[in-house]
């Protein structure tokens, strides 16, 4: 699980404010905050200005040490302060609700104040130094997500009987049936979809493709860095790209925020000394829907072929993924998550095997997309997996001249792949 970055920033007032600031660093990176401060990472003959801007451009959050005199040169453009300041102005102006930068007061002689262009933000007030240890584990939560008091699921109002307003809490059919129009078939997703199918389409190259759907009952309302945040902590590291990709290193390739939550669309022309093309496309809203078009791994292997380890694999990635999304935006363990899993291309491709170990008879697929979903239990994830994996990929293994695996043959892939054994 990647640790959250942070970039602290601050005005070299005084030998005890550095020794002070040094001490809040170390804190946190005791509280598994992997934290970017000049004096561990700025080196002799580094180029300044250079180290600033990717600082904070690439951090997850950013420290802002709110002394009077930090203040007084943000507000003046003076010294590294204020070169700082036109990189963070920069993104406040791009987003204006961004929580990407956090107000830390100290040595702020009682003025209360965060320089002028942060607007009224709330801050952490680090000023009294008995109380040091409450703020800096309200520091820490506030970094990984991770509140003191969650705001807890809105009821229905006693009254009228019935859900209030657009607040409605997500409910399945009777029965534990699969979902209405408003889960998987919402606006939402087919808006996702169909920018997803045009970015695709721009590859001709690429005739196969996952789609995935994924949703939970649990009602909840993130920001964009909120989403981001719990992305890149539930990224499982596997083959080729893993599902839901953040290359922030990359510009035309690193997630984006946009009014429903951020997405992002890696559209790869020639892989290094292939030749060959993959698509992926990935969005997540605010409310926890997510969305992910991938085109085949196999096609960078072996071309109008489906490896049917590799697809129990990437659908027990899937799941993996999603379990750990939104364990970290903060849903119930007893929220149901719906998942819909969609494979085109399958028509004339051959069905085998990734690996040497597992033999199967090769054959040539009828049909020319297989869907199939399932609905689980986010705090029992895990137990159900092998089940699941098997529940979604049985329909289109079915389409390889009625092609069937035991249990124990995804058992063995789907517990493997968890250990991290790569077979």
């Amino acid at each position: 699980m990647r640790a959250p970055k942070v970039f602290v920033s601050y005005s070299h007032d005084s030998s005890d404010h550095k020794a002070w600031v040094l001490k809040l660093a170390s804190d946190l990176r005791a509280q598994g905050i992997d934290v970017i401060l000049d004096r561990w990472d700025l080196v002799a003959g580094q180029d300044v200005s250079m180290f600033m801007q990717k600082g904070i451009e690439g951090a997850d959050r950013v420290l802002m040490i709110c002394s009077a005199d930090y203040v007084q040169k943000a507000e003046a453009g003076l010294g590294g302060v204020g070169y700082e300041r036109l990189i963070v102005t920069a993104e406040v102006v791009q987003s204006i609700d961004t929580i990407k930068f956090i107000p830390i007061l100290r040595a702020n002689n009682d003025s209360k104040k965060v320089p002028q262009f942060m607007g009224p933000r709330l801050y952490i007030d680090f000023e009294d130094d008995a109380a040091y240890a409450v703020k800096l584990e309200e520091l820490a939560r506030e970094i990984h997500g991770a509140p003191a008091l969650s705001k807890p699921p809105l009821g229905e109002n006693p009254f009228s009987g019935t859900p209030i307003g657009s607040t409605q809490i997500r409910t399945l059919g009777p029965m534990g049936t699969l979902p209405p129009a408003e889960f998987l078939d919402s606006d939402w997703f087919s808006r996702e979809c169909e920018k997803a199918q045009q970015g695709i389409k721009k590859r001709v190259s690429l005739t196969g493709h996952m789609e995935l759907r994924v949703a939970i009952t649990h009602e909840m309302s993130k920001s964009q860095i909120e989403l981001l945040n719990a992305v890149k902590h539930s990224e499982i590291q596997t083959f080729g790209w893993p599902i839901a990709v953040t290359l922030e290193n990359r510009e035309e390739y690193k997630p984006r925020p946009y009014q429903d939550g951020i997405r992002a669309e890696v559209s790869i022309g020639a892989l290094t000394g292939s030749g060959r093309t993959s698509y992926d496309y990935w969005a997540l809203s605010s409310r926890g829907d997510f969305y992910l078009l991938q085109s085949l791994f196999e096609d960078s292997r072996q071309p109008q072929c489906i490896f049917f380890d590799t697809r129990i694999v990437r659908v027990t990635e899937s799941l993996m993924f999603a379990e750990k999304l939104y364990k970290k935006l903060g849903a119930s363990p007893d929220a149901k998550v719906l998942v819909r899993i969609n494979h085109r291309g399958i028509a004339g491709r051959t069905l085998t095997s990734a690996s040497s170990r597992r033999y199967v008879t090769p054959k040539i697929g009828s049909g020319s997309e297989s869907t199939s979903e399932v609905v689980t239990i986010l705090g029992t994830m895990k137990q159900t997996r092998v089940d699941d994996v098997r529940k979604l990929l049985e329909p289109m293994f079915m389409l390889f001249d009625f092609q069937e695996f035991s249990a124990e043959v995804y058992d063995d892939i789907v517990r493997g792949f968890e250990k991290g054994e790569m077979r």
